[in-house]
């Protein structure tokens, strides 16, 4: 197996090919949940895994690779199974991830481990084994970036890509982004979790306006039965998309603990960042 330094790699290229991307999550399988969503809606799935709030989700810039890192907060990591997803080129990767060892540093946080993914689709099977490393600051202040790097190693089934071949990408932390009005809708402001199958927005939300948010029922112009402070974080759980609204072509967002909406544009809140 050639060493790491010893192979230059620009980032987000694959040499051979092979699907680019690694998953490291506990018990939140966001495209294995895909049919499960269609079938039996948002809550449905939810309940099924728990702990997805304790996860800090990354793509990359095309949005074709994602990357579910199984965290709590505080700082602390919890070391579980994992799962990944990709597709290129019209072919989807999947596969498990079995991290062994977390590395904290001041700035840095390492995740090492291995990783077993295979081709879905029909025709002859397709699995590969190798090793992974994931690197991303310990800083919580803005999205964060997260670099990825594995080695293909023996013991795969007609793996594309050659032991010793190595792959190296950069992520960012995925949150959702306002539109040019900066308004939040349901089409942008869906959870890492659902992006593909769009049913659940983001969960938190933190105020932004100085003065603090009014949170009105019915919108736009209801009675304010809250006001939240600024700097104050907003759970809005797990909501179907619908919980978005546009009344006068402004976004509105449903706070069910307090029955009332709240404005979902930059002026106002902000997503806060994962983990919670």
């Amino acid at each position: 197996m050639r060493a790491l330094a010893a192979v230059e790699i620009p980032a987000g290229r694959n040499i051979y090919n092979r699907p680019k991307f690694i998953d490291l999550t506990y018990l939140l399988k966001e495209h294995t949940m895909k049919p499960i969503i269609s079938i039996l809606g948002t809550i449905a799935a939810i309940a099924l895994f728990p702990h997805i709030a304790q996860a800090s989700a990354y793509k990359t810039s095309g949005g074709s690779t994602f990357i579910h890192i199984k965290e709590l907060s505080g700082g602390t990591v919890a070391i579980g199974t994992g799962y990944y997803f990709t597709s290129v080129g019209g072919t989807q990767w999947k596969g498990n991830f079995q991290p062994t060892n977390v590395i904290g540093s001041p700035s840095i946080i390492t995740y090492i481990g291995t990783f077993t993914d295979f081709r879905m689709g029909p025709g002859a099977p397709q699995q590969c084994k190798g090793n992974l490393t994931l690197q991303r600051p310990v800083s919580n202040s803005g999205p964060a970036p997260l670099t990825a790097t594995w080695t293909i190693t023996p013991g795969g089934v007609n793996c594309p890509s050659p032991v010793g071949s190595m792959f190296m990408f950069n992520l960012t932390e995925a949150v959702p982004v306002a539109n040019s009005s900066g308004n939040f809708l349901a089409s942008n402001a869906n959870t890492i979790r659902s992006e593909t199958a769009g049913n659940a927005t983001w969960p938190k939300w933190v105020v932004t306006d100085p003065t603090g948010l009014n949170c009105r029922n019915p919108a736009p112009s209801g009675t304010v039965l809250t006001t939240f402070p600024n700097a104050s974080t907003i759970d809005v759980g797990y909501l179907g998309l619908n919980s978005f609204i546009t009344p006068g072509g402004a976004s509105w967002l449903r706070v069910p603990s307090q029955n009332c909406f709240i404005r979902a544009n930059t002026q106002y809140i902000k997503p806060k960042l994962m983990p919670f």
